[in-house]
C-alpha cells in the first residue's frame, strides 16, 4: 500500500544551478576565547598552580610502586589523590574561564562564580597543605642517600608552593567576591 505523498527515495542535494541553503544560528557564540584572562592575576596563579601541581604529581609518581606497598611511602596515595584532583578541576576552571564560558553559558552564568571559586581556592589551599605536610612527613623518614629521597624532597617543595598559589589566588578571589557584593 502506497502512498503518493511519501516517495520511496529522497534526493537531499539542491536541483543543479542553485545556491545552497543559508543556514542560520539562534545567536551568538556560546564560547569566546579570552587572551586578557591570561594575563590577569587569577589567570597566571591559575598557570602557576597548573605548573606546580604537574611536578608535584610526577614526583610522586615517578617513585617506584613497590616501596608503598612496604610502608616506606605511607601517605603517598593522599599525596597523589590531592594533586591529581585539583589539577584536574583547575584546568577545567581554567579553560572555563579562557572560553568565558561562565558569563556566555546561560545556565552557568547565574551561579555565583567569585564565590564558588573563592571556596574552590579555600579547599584546595587547606587540602594541599596537609597533602604537602605528609610529603614533607615522609621525606624526613628517608635518610639522603637512599633512592627517591630528592623526588620526595621535590615534590615536597613544590606541595608548598602550589598551597602558596592556591592561598594567593584565594585571596585575590575574595575580593572578587567582595567586590561582586559577597
Amino acid at each position: 500500500m502506497e502512498d503518493p505523498a511519501f516517495p520511496d527515495s529522497v534526493d537531499s542535494m539542491p536541483p543543479a544551478g542553485t545556491a545552497p541553503p543559508k543556514t542560520t544560528t539562534g545567536g551568538g557564540s556560546m564560547v569566546s576565547f579570552n587572551i586578557d584572562y591570561i594575563k590577569s592575576i587569577p589567570g597566571i596563579l591559575k598557570v602557576c598552580e597548573l605548573f606546580f601541581g604537574l611536578i608535584t604529581w610526577s614526583c610522586v609518581a615517578s617513585y617506584p610502586y613497590q616501596y608503598y606497598l612496604n610502608g616506606i611511602g605511607a601517605g603517598q596515595h593522599w599525596v597523589m589523590f590531592v594533586a591529581v584532583t585539583t589539577w584536574l578541576i583547575t584546568l577545567i576552571l581554567f579553560v572555563m574561564f579562557i572560553l568565558s564560558v561562565p558569563s556566555n553559558v546561560p545556565v552557568l552564568s547565574g551561579l555565583p562564580w567569585p564565590f564558588m571559586e573563592m571556596a574552590y581556592n579555600g579547599g584546595a589551599s587547606v587540602l594541599y597543605f596537609l597533602a604537602a605536610c605528609v610529603q614533607a612527613g615522609t621525606t624526613a623518614t628517608r635518610w639522603v642517600y637512599l633512592p627517591g629521597y630528592t623526588t620526595y624532597a621535590a615534590a615536597a617543595a613544590f606541595a608548598f608552593l602550589v598551597t602558596i598559589a592556591y592561598g594567593v589566588d584565594l585571596f585575590f578571589a575574595f575580593q572578587s567576591w567582595r567586590g561582586a557584593g559577597g
